[in-house]
């Protein structure tokens, strides 16, 4: 049954909610969710890697499929690129569809789930080729959903010995307001936000049309200019927009307790260097930068006061400008004291960066980050 399409209706909050920091107990729970589908699964990732995680994901799709079960998964051209050939034979083999959001031009594999000539394909591809489907999202029976930070990838696994484990958190939320997510995957399907009722505007969850985009930003904005007391950000890539930092610079000067949390480790390795040109400023405004040591900081996450929200978005330009995001909010207490407790313990395994131990440390990243920030539209 579809939501009311009439923006002002209440929408009830989540029948449940739980709260993983655990990659290894993420993927076995939404495994088993895949299990006991009914009706319809509706996934969509940035990456899904055939390996250790994403085969057994993959085969619990298609078992799904075989009894009945209505398959839909959506990933991205480039971040899912290595595993499009192999995805599209077994889902296909098993009556399940798939859809490539924006192929990458010269992948011909995926024009066999297009339509129209090669040379419109490819003009059309490399035109949209630096706008990705970075939102993670599962959808089952559309009652129970799965968003957060996870892509499909034993990379996000806990690892034994000295490699560094990834931090990641995402949620498992159920409910009628799961309906919400379910029109958001069917217009990704179609992309078409037409699709999209005006619910989006007054309960943004992502920014899957230039309206939404904008719709988003603001609200951000707003929770940012009416904290009272506390703005708690966990970011993988961290290189905000300037009205994200004007924003955060007049709320630290007012008072507000605002820690940032940010990887030391990046599997992007360039952006450590492109998000400490922006420490000086941010430090000069009170604001505390926390730089998380033991790991592969991949959370996205925020605790303004007692509003929680969650998701794919980092506090960078491509979250921004660019990417289909999607982030919701969590509203028990219960939630925001699991987020409220890992951020204060990951704070111990962080090296707090100050003005004083920039300057004497960090001036090879300010230099080389001076690079990356020139083009930071496009990162």
């Amino acid at each position: 049954m579809p939501l009311s399409r009439h923006a002002h209706a209440p929408l009830p909050a989540w029948g449940s909610e739980r709260v993983y920091l655990s990659a290894s107990q993420w993927f076995a729970d939404l495994q088993r969710d895949i299990d006991a589908a009914r009706h319809t699964i509706c996934l969509q990732t940035y990456i899904f890697a055939i390996d250790s995680v994403g085969q057994p994901l993959l085969e619990a799709l298609c078992r799904a499929s075989q009894r009945g079960v209505q398959v839909r998964v959506v990933v991205d051209g480039i971040g899912s690129a290595g595993a499009i050939d192999f995805l599209q034979k077994k889902l296909h083999g098993n009556h399940a569809e798939l859809h490539v959001y924006h192929p990458l031009p010269w992948h011909w594999a995926a024009t066999r789930l297009e339509r129209g000539d090669w040379l419109t394909r490819f003009l059309t591809r490399f035109a949209v080729v630096n706008n990705r489907q970075h939102s993670k999202l599962c959808v089952v029976d559309g009652h129970t959903a799965w968003t957060g930070s996870y892509n499909i990838t034993h990379d996000h696994l806990e690892k034994p010995g000295p490699a560094l484990d990834w931090k990641d958190c995402g949620a498992r939320v159920t409910g009628e307001r799961c309906l919400l997510l379910r029109e958001f995957f069917d217009a990704v399907w179609e992309q078409d936000i037409e699709r999209l009722s005006s619910h989006f505007l007054y309960h943004p969850v992502t920014n899957f049309s230039p309206a939404l985009r904008k719709k988003r930003q603001r609200t951000v904005l707003q929770h940012i200019h009416q904290a009272r007391e506390r703005i708690w950000i966990a970011s993988a890539y961290f290189a905000p927009i300037p009205s994200i930092v004007r924003a955060l610079k007049k709320a630290s000067l007012r008072g507000i307790d605002i820690r940032v949390l940010v990887p030391a480790h990046s599997d992007v390795k360039f952006f450590p260097a492109l998000a400490s040109t922006y420490y000086a400023d941010l430090l000069r405004a009170g604001i505390r930068i926390h730089e998380y040591e033991s790991g592969i900081l991949h959370s996205k996450h925020m605790v303004i006061d007692d509003t929680v929200i969650i998701g794919s978005s980092n506090m960078n330009h491509r979250s921004a400008l660019h990417d289909i995001e999607l982030d919701i909010e969590l509203f028990t207490a219960e939630s925001r004291n699991v987020l409220e407790g890992d951020f204060i313990a990951s704070l111990q395994q962080c090296r707090e960066i100050t003005l004083a131990n920039l300057s004497r440390f960090y001036a090879w990243l300010l230099a080389f980050g001076q690079i990356p920030r020139l083009l930071r539209y496009w990162l």
